[in-house]
């Protein structure tokens, strides 16, 4: 009964704010609807024009697909400019039709326009998309002059469906993407607290419990920053009345920071066998068990957050009643104050909530003191980026053309399309290389399913259901794995030749592989050939993008404490930080999944990931109230640390460069003359030596951070020099 109920919260939770469902459903529907009506036009009309229908599809589904402006107003246009991109491309390939490779050129162009015009927003490579979509469209079907005018019905057709399903049966709603990425993100916690109950109930915990955990603590992690984009572009006022973005994000970003906790602790605890003082394991589990059944966002909680606080307020008793000096207790008596400590914060933030959806008051938004400069100055030299992808597109483009026409002059163009995609949305070699392989497994496999299942089934009813499904999957999986979308098109593409040309063969299916094939190696051979990026060059863009991104952020906390009046969102920018560490995972993984130097880039991404794990620290165990030091002595601390460490984030940066003679500062003589100052017995400066424990606490994850970072530099080949240097 767990199982079932552990896999069916996982599915549920699996598409967080069921944007992948909402996508795969319009782009579906929206299909389904433009060729039903084409072809109950065509029918009335008397027309044996099916392809007309078939295009109305085509553009039903890339109006849903590659309108992706920013605001509302701007996609309406972007769907109206696709209609118009569509009409002329066809009515261009119409007419080059009959001269030729004229119309190869022209293929070509629009490749060239698709990748150099993304500069210029996103809206010119939408159009470029759907131009070259429909002119491919049209050179593959061998389009006449006579066909075009119901081609462009269709393309009218499939334009308004795209367009209605966009923005009135479909319409974006954010305020429920919000809520059911929090929904998602609730469902997810309480599988982890499920897991973390076990733990902490059995006697030994097997590694594969372990495994199991750390997965869905990646799920979760992945969930929170669904949640906390959707936070930018919503407010959750509309949704909790009283309850604003930065509430919320720090209420996200605590129960990550709990979870993240509990795993390493109650291990640790098992192996000390903490568990066997009955009291301690009680109180814990009530602790977990009241955290789970709270019921944050809910305006009338039939399970309040008083039990947990209750219990916590046990749990501190328990430890008071504990003598640290006892052998029994001091080496896991700090694992029970790190939960505690934790567990304490994401209480508070959650009773925040709680308390602000019952007052329902509006909480006037802060604002930060600068506005961040989003523009890059530092312009690359030479070509840039899109021009050079448009260049690698164009010999690509060339290339598998004339290859094409020498393994399939009748399909010449599916070799081309092959390229054309494998170079769409890859970087790098390594990128490029992972993309060619998932669309060539792909289409191998959806080749060898689709024309099984074609020859068992008769072209009608079932094999049109069959086609729309494969439309269905394909772009319902397209965001998790492009191999699988590439599995359902190619099927889907099966089922489509059976029902255009009365039947499919071994050969033509084995063409649309071979072709495949050839096409994604060639584009892979010109992105290694002609301006190749490597993909460690990539990593080094984005560590150093990183870095300095974190130089920001640890700044931003250091400076509360020597600013009376500064302000720090420090839950947006670790959220920020969060997005950036995901993408250097996903700019790794072709070395990741390959063999060579795949073991010192691990251990270069786990010492990111920890700087990353005591960047989230200095968020979840921050004061959220006045965090300035009135004493004086401790400004010119707070200062010398917060120099030094800022050095070595630009010394780390060098060092990631490849710059030589780099230098970075250990701090531990900072660090030992700061714990050495601090004077317990003398009781006229208590109040000096709670605030001097307080600093302590504060920057502990400081010089964690530091000396990860210290440890990075020096692998780099950077100098490790005393702070009174």
């Amino acid at each position: 009964m767990f199982i079932f109920s552990y896999w069916f919260s996982r599915l549920v939770a699996a598409d967080p704010g069921r944007k992948r469902l909402k996508t795969a459903s319009k782009a579906t529907i929206s299909v389904i609807t433009a060729v039903v009506i084409m072809l109950i036009v065509l029918k009335a009309a008397g027309s044996s024009q099916i392809t007309a229908a078939i295009l109305s599809g085509v553009i039903g589904l890339m109006g849903i697909l590659v309108v992706n402006d920013e605001t509302t107003k701007a996609k309406k246009v972007t769907t109206v400019l696709v209609a118009l991109s569509s009409a002329v491309s066809l009515g261009i390939g119409s007419f080059l039709s009959r001269y030729g490779q004229a119309e190869n050129v022209f293929l070509v162009l629009l490749v060239f326009l698709s990748f150099y015009l993304q500069k210029f927003g996103i809206r010119y490579f939408s159009l470029s998309m759907v131009a070259f979509m429909s002119f491919y469209f049209a050179s593959i079907l061998h389009v006449t002059f006579s066909q075009l005018p119901w081609l462009l019905a269709g393309v009218i057709v499939g334009a308004c469906c795209a367009f209605i399903y966009n923005f009135v049966i479909f319409k974006d709603r954010p305020s429920n993407v919000l809520r059911s990425s929090m929904k998602s993100f609730h469902i997810q916690v309480n599988l982890v607290l499920d897991l973390i109950i076990e733990l902490i109930q059995k006697k030994q915990i097997e590694p594969a419990q372990i495994k199991q955990y750390n997965r869905n603590i990646k799920k979760l992690a992945e969930y929170a920053r669904v949640a906390s984009e959707e936070l930018g572009n919503t407010d959750p006022h509309d949704i909790w009345p009283g309850v604003t973005a930065e509430q919320m994000r720090l209420y996200v970003f605590d129960t990550v920071m709990l979870l993240q906790t509990y795993s390493p602790a109650i291990r640790k605890l098992s192996e000390l066998k903490a568990f066997n003082h009955f009291d301690i394991q009680q109180v814990l589990l009530k602790l977990v068990e009241s955290i789970r059944e709270a019921e944050v966002l809910n305006e009338n909680p039939t399970h309040s957050l008083t039990d947990a606080a209750q219990h916590l307020q046990e749990l501190r008793q328990k430890l008071s009643e504990l003598e640290p000096q006892d052998e029994r207790y001091k080496d896991w008596l700090y694992l029970i104050r790190r939960i505690e400590t934790i567990s304490n914060h994401v209480i508070d933030e959650a009773y925040e909530l709680q308390q602000a959806i019952v007052k329902q008051e509006k909480q006037p938004q802060k604002e930060a003191e600068e506005q961040e400069d989003e523009e890059d100055n530092d312009e690359e030299k030479g070509l840039k980026p899109s021009t050079k992808k448009s260049i690698q597109a164009v010999i690509t483009a060339v290339a598998t053309l004339i290859f094409g026409s020498f393994l399939s002059p009748s399909h010449q163009y599916w070799a081309l399309l092959a390229g054309y995609l494998v170079l769409l949305g890859t970087e790098t070699i390594g990128s490029t290389f992972v993309k060619a392989v998932q669309r060539s497994v792909g289409t191998l496999l959806g080749a060898a399913v689709g024309f099984v299942v074609a020859s068992y089934v008769s072209p009608g009813i079932l094999e049109v259901t069959l086609l729309f499904i494969c439309v269905f999957m394909a772009f319902y999986f397209f965001p998790i794995t492009y191999s699988f979308m590439s599995f359902w098109i190619t099927m889907m593409l099966a089922f489509m030749y059976d029902m255009l040309l009365g039947g499919i063969s071994e050969s033509l299916l084995l063409a649309r592989v071979l072709d495949t094939v050839v096409g994604v190696g060639i584009g892979l051979a010109v992105s290694a050939l002609v301006f190749p990026k490597r993909t460690r060059d990539k990593i080094t863009d984005t560590s150093v993008e990183y870095v300095a991104a974190l130089k920001e952020f640890v700044h931003t906390y250091l400076h509360r404490f020597t600013n009376q009046y500064a302000f720090a969102n420090l839950a947006d920018k670790g959220m920020e930080l969060e997005k950036k560490l995901k993408q250097l995972h996903v700019d790794s993984d072709p070395i990741i999944k390959g063999f060579v130097g795949r073991s010192r880039l691990q251990q270069f991404l786990t010492v990111f990931t920890a700087i990353n794990y005591y960047a989230k620290h200095l968020v979840a165990s921050s004061t959220r109230n006045e965090a300035f030091y009135k004493e004086a002595e401790f400004h010119g601390v707070v200062k010398e640390v917060e120099e030094k460490v800022a050095s070595n984030f630009t010394q780390l940066e060098k060092a990631l460069r490849g710059e030589r003679g780099t230098y970075v500062y250990t701090l531990e003589d900072v660090r030992q003359k700061i714990e050495q100052s601090l004077d317990y017995f003398d009781t006229s400066v208590q109040s000096r030596n709670l605030q001097h424990l307080q600093l302590l606490h504060n920057i502990y994850y400081v010089w964690k951070i530091n000396q990860s970072v210290v440890h990075l530099a020096k692998d780099l080949g950077a100098e490790e020099i005393s702070s009174e240097s």
